[in-house]
């Protein structure tokens, strides 16, 4: 698909449209004073990593974990493997 030029007004009235067309795989280049700014292009599912972990996961630390740890523990299945 080819790429689009559009306007930095016409990104914020648009924005829900514009976020429609680049999940179907659209790509747009926005400028401000006719000079670019920014890309917006759909992301490649191919680099997405799949959660390893479930709330269930979580659930279980809860209830095993008693120490100064739980918050991090928490954090690092959050946060860490997305």
């Amino acid at each position: 698909m080819e790429t689009q030029i559009i306007g930095v007004k016409q990104l914020h009235k648009e924005l829900k449209e514009i976020s429609r067309k680049t999940l179907r795989g659209h790509s747009f280049i926005v400028v401000k004073n006719s000079k670019p700014v920014f890309k917006i292009e759909p992301i490649s599912q191919k680099g997405l990593k799949k959660k390893k972990h479930t709330m269930n996961d979580l659930w279980k630390i809860r209830f095993k974990s008693r120490d100064k740890n739980l918050s991090k523990n928490i954090d690092k299945i959050l946060y860490h493997n997305v």
